[in-house]
C-alpha cells in the first residue's frame, strides 16, 4: 500500500466562508420560507332586490397591463439568495431579485449574480418565464448564464448535495462550466399534458477541484471532478408530458420523453441524436401504506455522446445495492418500486428493489446482465429524511451497503 501526503489545509478564506454556508444552509432549512401574505376585500352591503340597481361594470386591468398601475395585483418583487458548496466552486453564493406572481410556481423575471468563492469567479444567471394569456396555455422561457452545471440532477438534488458535501466530503454531482443561453416554448393546456420544443448555444469548460475542506468525512479528499468534452454545445429539443407533475400525495401517474439533437440546426463540436424518457406512479392503498415505481430509460440513436452527456447507474438514487456511478454508457434503463408502511406517527418503513443497466451501442441490449438490488428503510413522515440498507441480490457475498438520502427518492 503505497504512501499519500496528507494534503495542504485549505485557505482561511475557504474555509471561513464554508462555515459560514453550513451555518446558513442550516438555518434556511430549520426555519423554512416565510408564507406568503394573503390578499382581501370588502363587500358592499346586500340591498332590496326590488330597488337594487343593477352592478356597475368592473374593470380589472390584464397582468401584463402594469405601465401606469405598478405591478398587478398578486404580482410583487422578491429577493432571491441561493447558497451551494461543492468540491468545484467551494462555497458559492448568488444574490438577486425576481418578479413573482402567487398564482405561478416559477418567477416571472429573475436577474441573480453570484460568486464561487474556492475557484474564485463570478457567475450570473438573468431570464424570464412568462405566460401567455389569461389561461396561461403558452409559456416562453429564456435565459443568459454563466452557470457551474451538471447532468447529475436527476440522480441528487442540490440542496442535498450541498449537505453531503459540506458534512461527509461527498459530492454526488459531477460538474462543468456553461456560459450561454437557452429557451423553450411550452403549450400546457392542462395540468395533464405539456409539449414544448427548447435550443441552447453554450460554451463549456472543465472544471478541477478547488476546495478539501468539509466539517466531517472519513476521506481527506473529494473524488476528482472528471474532464469533459470542452467546447461548444448546441443542442435543439423537443419534449412532452402526459400526466400531473409533480404526483400529488393521493397519487397518480405520469410519464415524459425527450429528443435531443445536437449539431444541426444549431452549431456545435459535437453531433448526436439521443431519446430520454420516463414513467412515475403513486399510489395510496390506504392511510397506512402507499406503493411508488419509476421506469426510465434513455438511448442515443446516433453519433456519439460527449463524456458530460453518459449516463450513470450505481448507488444513491438509481441501483442503491451498487457503488456510485459503476455502471456507465450511452444506453441505460433503469426500474425501481418501493412499498411503504406507515410504522407510527410520520414514520414510515419500506422495502425496494432496483433494477438496471447502462452500456454502450444499440445493438447490445440483449448481451446485458441487467443488476438486480434489493433493501429496506426507514423515512420520516412526506419528508426527505431517510436511510437504506441495500444489497445486491446476484452475488452470495456482496456487502449490504447504508444509504442516506435528504431528498426524494424518485
Amino acid at each position: 500500500m503505497g504512501w499519500r501526503a496528507r494534503p495542504p489545509a485549505p485557505s482561511t478564506a475557504s474555509a471561513i466562508a464554508a462555515a459560514g454556508i453550513a451555518a446558513i444552509t442550516a438555518a434556511l432549512v430549520l426555519s423554512g420560507g416565510a408564507a406568503l401574505a394573503q390578499m382581501s376585500g370588502t363587500a358592499p352591503a346586500p340591498a332590496d332586490s326590488a330597488t337594487a340597481a343593477p352592478p356597475a361594470p368592473g374593470f380589472r386591468p390584464a397582468d401584463w397591463e402594469t405601465l401606469y398601475t405598478g405591478l398587478p395585483e398578486a404580482t410583487h418583487l422578491a429577493p432571491l439568495v441561493r447558497i451551494r458548496y461543492n468540491r468545484v466552486d467551494g462555497p458559492a453564493l448568488h444574490l438577486g431579485g425576481a418578479v413573482v406572481n402567487e398564482r405561478e410556481l416559477r418567477p416571472l423575471l429573475y436577474a441573480a449574480i453570484g460568486y464561487a468563492f474556492s475557484r474564485e469567479g463570478f457567475l450570473y444567471d438573468v431570464g424570464f418565464d412568462a405566460p401567455l394569456g389569461d389561461r396561461r396555455r403558452f409559456r416562453i422561457v429564456a435565459s443568459a448564464y454563466r452557470r457551474t452545471a451538471t447532468e447529475d440532477g436527476w440522480i441528487v438534488g442540490e440542496t442535498e448535495n450541498t449537505f453531503f458535501a459540506l458534512f461527509a466530503r461527498t459530492d454526488y454531482r459531477d460538474h462543468y462550466e456553461a456560459e450561454g443561453i437557452d429557451g423553450s416554448v411550452r403549450w400546457e393546456p392542462g395540468r395533464d399534458f405539456a409539449l414544448g420544443v427548447g435550443a441552447v448555444s453554450e460554451d463549456v469548460r472543465s472544471l478541477a477541484n478547488e476546495t478539501k475542506f468539509s466539517i466531517f468525512g472519513k476521506e481527506d479528499e473529494f473524488r476528482s471532478n472528471p474532464p469533459i468534452q470542452d467546447g461548444k454545445e448546441g443542442v435543439l429539443s423537443i419534449f412532452g408530458r402526459i400526466g400531473p407533475s409533480p404526483l400529488p400525495l393521493t397519487g397518480g401517474t405520469n410519464g415524459d420523453l425527450t429528443y435531443e439533437r445536437a449539431g444541426s440546426p444549431i452549431d456545435g463540436d459535437s453531433e448526436y441524436g439521443r431519446l430520454r424518457g420516463a414513467a412515475h406512479t403513486r399510489l395510496r392503498l390506504s392511510p397506512r401504506q402507499e406503493a411508488r415505481a419509476r421506469a426510465i430509460g434513455g438511448s442515443t440513436v446516433d453519433g456519439d455522446l460527449p463524456s458530460q452527456k453518459l449516463w450513470h447507474l450505481g448507488g444513491i438514487g438509481t441501483l442503491r445495492g451498487h457503488e456510485y456511478k459503476q455502471f456507465t454508457g450511452d444506453q441505460f434503463l433503469l426500474a425501481n418500486a418501493e412499498y411503504y408502511l406507515l410504522a407510527r406517527k410520520n414514520v414510515w418503513t419500506f422495502a425496494f428493489l432496483d433494477w438496471g443497466a447502462a452500456w454502450f451501442g444499440r445493438d447490445n441490449l440483449p448481451r446485458q446482465q441487467f443488476a438486480l438490488d434489493a433493501g429496506v428503510g426507514i423515512r420520516l413522515g412526506e419528508g426527505p429524511v431517510s436511510v437504506t440498507a441495500a444489497r445486491n441480490l446476484q452475488r452470495s457475498d456482496a456487502p449490504v451497503l447504508v444509504g442516506v438520502r435528504l431528498g426524494g427518492s424518485f
